[in-house]
């Protein structure tokens, strides 16, 4: 089991950079500060899968890891 987990949280952490470097830029820099005319627009489509996509990757991988840290 101890393994099977290991192996998991190895694939995740892959997954995890893979899922963060493909995301693209925000562009909105220091204009996040002082407000933006984007902030009133909804997010895209593909920007809210992608930062689904990383939710759900990362809390495995917290999950996996926390697992790891108490089996032992």
């Amino acid at each position: 089991m101890y393994e099977g987990v290991l192996i998991a949280h190895f694939i995740l952490a892959v997954a995890v950079i893979g899922v963060v470097v493909l995301q693209g830029p925000k562009g909105e820099g220091l204009g996040a500060i002082g407000g933006s005319a984007r902030l009133f627009h909804g997010p895209r489509p593909r920007e809210t899968l992608m930062l689904r996509l990383t939710t759900a990757v990362s809390l495995l991988f917290v999950f996996t890891a926390t697992y790891l840290a108490l089996a032992r």
